[in-house]
């Protein structure tokens, strides 16, 4: 399971950094809703994690499949109309 989580983690975090470095307009908008998703469970698992919750980091495992779905989507749509414009 660890496995899955880390390769997941990974996967995500590349695909995010393609994102913002390679999307122009509204598509590098779109990509930052997931990485702000990301940076707001980091913060409030931090945060849990200061005030002594052995839980905490829990949001960063249950936001991981949602933004990993969100820019594999967002890949998929580029893709697509890429593909249609052309």
């Amino acid at each position: 399971m660890d496995n899955f989580v880390l390769l997941g983690a990974g996967t995500w975090l590349v695909l995010q950094i393609l994102a913002l470095v390679l999307m122009r307009g509204a598509w590098r908008r779109t990509a930052w809703v997931s990485a702000a998703m990301m940076g707001l469970a980091a913060i409030v698992a931090a945060l849990g994690a200061l005030a002594g919750s052995n839980l905490a980091p829990i949001w960063v495992v249950f936001a991981l499949p949602v933004c990993l779905a969100w820019i594999v989507m967002l890949w998929i749509i580029l893709g697509i109309t890429r593909l249609i414009t052309r």
